[in-house]
């Protein structure tokens, strides 16, 4: 009989305005298998209120920007970064 993990672990790093709102740089987490990069962050939403919505937000997985409905994985490593302000 083969073991299903019912968690995985993921390392979260915060950059810029989100590392003050969620009050730290990088933070462990465990979500279920399976997960997607939304589900991280609404898990993190959950741990920090201060968080903005996911709109405002882009996601990265293991140092590349990647899709939200992009799947983690045990080990990864997952960023968020908010819009760079200035611009048009």
């Amino acid at each position: 009989m083969a073991f299903m993990a019912v968690a995985i672990a993921v390392r979260v790093r915060f950059f810029a305005r989100l590392r003050e709102l969620a009050g730290n740089e990088t933070e462990a987490l465990q979500v279920p298998p399976g997960s997607r990069l939304e589900d991280v962050y609404e898990t993190l939403r959950g741990k920090h209120a201060a968080l903005p919505l996911r709109e405002s937000v882009r996601a990265a997985l293991n140092q590349e920007f990647a899709d939200w409905s992009t799947v983690v994985q045990d080990g990864d490593e997952v960023a968020f970064v908010p819009p760079v302000s200035g611009g048009l």
